[in-house]
């Protein structure tokens, strides 16, 4: 098993009587990149924002490269990248000097340079006159120059034309073949599944399902669309073991069915059929079926 560089455990977090993140539980290993995936509002910045210690959670714990301790963090931040959502760089800066500056805090020789030539970035314009996918070009130079071990990003993508997405993804996947792991949030379905090893989905601050992303494409999951020649009783349908219903009218149904179809089949061929198509579910919509 690979060296484990971060872990949540329990991770709660409560603003008054509201709980943003609930008892959260996971792992991420050397080469790995998980995808934390969820609708805006659900609780990934607050659970990154744990992570990186800008706030204190309510109960649980973060631990990093395997330390324990208070002041982990501080001792491993030199390997840790880091890319919040709402990035905001001196206004009067260049790249240049933000790369420099970064370089002199982390006492390093970054590769700063070369990806900001990569990026096709304008290394001698002010930050405020960058344009917001440039300026996010930026942020991730900031976050990838030093070579961390760790890499945790916040919405990575935000504001990228898509063939500068498609070079972030590049230079993601360089980072893997060299060790590093990667913890980002997204709300972008495609994007997770192009790049991820691991997808997390967070929902109402509760991480409500945890897999490989193989295991995902493997899930032998059916959708089915049934049309009836009369009413039925929909209910009957509801208590079907391991199917759920994604839509319903007096006489038709269209279900998403993991496992085993004999149980639904024997239910419908207690009616009248007018029409039935059985396809397999895509990720997309298993992803779906967690946002609902």
């Amino acid at each position: 098993m690979s060296e484990t560089l971060l872990e949540l455990n329990k991770l709660t977090k409560t603003f008054g009587n509201k709980k943003a993140v609930r008892g959260l539980s996971l792992k991420l290993h050397a080469g790995e990149i998980y995808g934390f995936l969820g609708p805006n509002g659900a609780g990934k910045t607050t659970t990154i924002r744990m992570i990186m210690d800008f706030i204190r959670p309510t109960s649980g714990a973060v631990t990093l490269f395997g330390g324990k301790g208070a002041n982990q963090l501080a001792e491993k931040k030199q390997d840790i990248g880091y890319l919040s959502a709402d990035a905001s760089l001196y206004p009067e800066w260049n790249a240049i000097r933000h790369i420099k500056y970064v370089e002199s805090l982390r006492d390093v020789k970054s590769n700063g340079l070369a990806l900001a030539k990569r990026f096709d970035l304008k290394l001698n314009t002010k930050y405020k006159h960058l344009s917001s996918g440039n300026q996010q070009k930026l942020g991730i130079i900031l976050a990838t120059m030093h070579s961390p071990k760790l890499l945790i990003l916040d919405e990575p993508t935000r504001g990228l034309d898509p063939i500068w997405q498609e070079e972030f993804y590049g230079i993601l996947k360089n980072f893997q073949q060299q060790g590093g792991a990667v913890f980002m949030s997204s709300h972008n379905l495609s994007e997770v599944q192009k790049i991820c090893d691991h997808v997390g989905i967070i929902k109402d601050g509760k991480l409500v399902a945890s897999e490989t992303m193989d295991s995902l494409r493997k899930i032998h999951t059916h959708k089915i669309i049934v049309q009836f020649k009369e009413t039925v009783d929909i209910e009957a349908f509801r208590k079907i073991k391991h199917t759920e219903i994604i839509k319903s009218t007096p006489n038709s149904i269209i279900v998403n069915v993991t496992g085993d179809l004999n149980n639904l089949m024997l239910e419908i061929t207690k009616h009248q059929l007018h029409d039935l198509e059985v396809t397999h579910a895509s990720v997309e919509e298993t992803f779906l079926r967690h946002y609902r």
